[in-house]
């Protein structure tokens, strides 16, 4: 049960489990239409018998838990954006900074004949390992962070599921893949319009 932290066991089940009669004091009630409308009719009804001394509805917990989990989902969106700028900020600077200091070496390689491609990945292959690196140690990381957050940021009344799916693990592996692709496009222009005898001329 990931609301409410209930059991359900039959007479028999309890007795062996306690060794004791059961003393039931409350009922579980399936209502084959689940409406609103008829789970508020049928809660009223059975609070105006003697002996009920309070309903508790499955599907207001629910809806309890299902407001808490809409205002994760944003705070979980600024961190999936905030972390994605913050990808793009850092490979791009990485990136960037390598260029500009090996800037002699790769219009060396250009006037030797190498071909704009050949000299972009020559630079990026570099980028290329570093964030699949980044990619693997992230899982290792994350998943761990994931179960401390499933067990310290859940109420007491409400439990979220501790699985991950698949679709986690390439989600993220896709946005700093996608990021690190771009900006090849964009250190590739930057390397296509280098000022070789300029760069080649300049002092170390």
């Amino acid at each position: 049960m990931y609301m409410g932290h209930y059991i359900y066991m039959s007479q028999k089940a309890y007795q062996d489990a306690f060794d004791s009669n059961s003393d039931p004091n409350s009922y579980l009630v399936t209502l084959n239409d689940t409406s609103q409308e008829n789970i508020d009719k049928q809660s009223s009804a059975f609070m105006d018998l003697d002996g009920v001394q309070g309903v508790v509805q499955s599907s207001a917990i629910s809806e309890q838990v299902d407001n808490v989990i809409d205002g994760l989902n944003n705070v979980i969106l600024v961190l999936i954006t905030c972390a994605t700028l913050l990808a793009l900020v850092v490979i791009y600077n990485l990136t960037n900074i390598n260029v500009s200091e090996r800037i002699r070496e790769l219009s060396t390689i250009k006037v030797l004949g190498f071909y704009n491609r050949e000299v972009t990945m020559y630079i990026y292959r570099e980028t290329i390992l570093l964030s699949i690196l980044g990619i693997l140690a992230g899982y290792v990381v994350g998943y761990f962070l994931h179960g401390f957050i499933m067990q310290t940021l859940p109420p007491d009344e409400a439990m979220f599921s501790p699985g991950l799916q698949l679709s986690n693990f390439g989600l993220s592996a896709g946005i700093t893949l996608l990021i690190t692709i771009l900006l090849m496009f964009v250190i590739h222009r930057k390397l296509k319009n280098i000022d070789m005898l300029e760069a080649l001329q300049s002092a170390d």
